[in-house]
């Protein structure tokens, strides 16, 4: 409204008195601000503020009604309301759940508890006044969600074959229900590969799947595979060593090159290394 009669003063100013008149009465225009919080968060069935304060009023605008209201669908729906002659009311949904700190003609500021997804959005805070009008400001409440993380090894045997290059699963890590969504990272020295899914669950979180797929080897045997969820500043992780099935493979030592006739004490070795361990060795000429 200030900005409309500064412009109107130089589109009309007609009369000194109309340019006097009008620079009068910006000072306390500009004065009447209803403060605000730009953005408030918290977490699922935790307690949010919302802060909401008329500063500096003229000393003949009288404050008749604090209200506040979220905006939802075009529309505004009203949340809470505090008249100085009726007191305060609270509507539903939000009955049980909100009330105001310290209502007064300068402070509106509400507590919103055990907060619910569905309380995510836009709330106004308006102060009705007399004779200068509704001034309002409004704040952002966004809603979060911790989420479930949780990490499972396939149930698959793991076994590697000779020429073998189809990638098998070997595990999930999940991170479930979040707002916003994880971010779901592998720290090994594996090979493989993953690949990631977001399910946009029906009551706005999110759930974020990673899959990590390789080919079974016998260099893939005893090696750590370790998902890690970060998500807000919370971190989350979890490993599995894998077990990979894969046949003998078969060394002879002891022998030096130098064998001769009646040379004593000489000896064959026979070793495997195979998973499971052999357990039958068989020497044949």
């Amino acid at each position: 409204m200030a900005s409309q009669l500064q412009t109107s003063c130089r589109a009309s100013c007609w009369t000194i008195g109309v340019c006097i008149l009008a620079a009068a009465l910006l000072p306390g225009l500009q004065a009447q601000t209803v403060l605000v919080n730009d953005t408030v968060s918290g977490f699922i069935g935790s307690d949010v503020v919302l802060h909401c304060s008329f500063t500096n009023p003229l000393p003949n605008v009288k404050i008749t009604q604090v209200t506040w209201q979220k905006a939802t669908n075009g529309s505004k729906q009203n949340v809470a309301i505090y008249n100085p002659a009726m007191g305060v009311s609270i509507l539903s949904p939000y009955k049980e759940r909100v009330t105001f700190r310290n209502p007064s003609f300068k402070d509106g500021t509400i507590q919103l508890s055990n907060l619910e997804l569905d309380d995510e959005g836009v709330y106004i805070c308006e102060f009705a006044t007399f004779p200068a009008g509704n001034r309002e400001s409004q704040l952002n409440l966004t809603v979060l969600a911790k989420p479930t993380n949780w990490m499972e090894g396939t149930k698959r045997p793991l076994i590697a074959r000779s020429g073998r290059t189809e990638k098998i699963l070997v595990a999930t890590c999940t991170s479930s229900n979040g707002k916003p969504p994880s971010t779901v990272t592998w720290d090994t020295k594996l090979k493989g590969e993953a690949e990631f899914q977001e399910i946009r669950n029906s009551n706005g979180t999110i759930t974020v799947i990673s899959r990590y797929r390789l080919v079974p080897s016998r260099e893939a045997h005893r090696q750590q595979l370790m998902c890690v969820v970060n998500y807000q500043l919370d971190r989350f992780t979890d490993s599995i060593t894998l077990n990979v099935q894969y046949e003998p493979e078969v060394t002879i030592e002891g022998f030096d090159g130098n064998w001769f006739l009646n040379r004593k004490d000489v000896k064959l070795i026979c070793k495997s290394d195979a998973n499971p361990p052999a357990h039958t060795y068989e020497w044949k000429l």
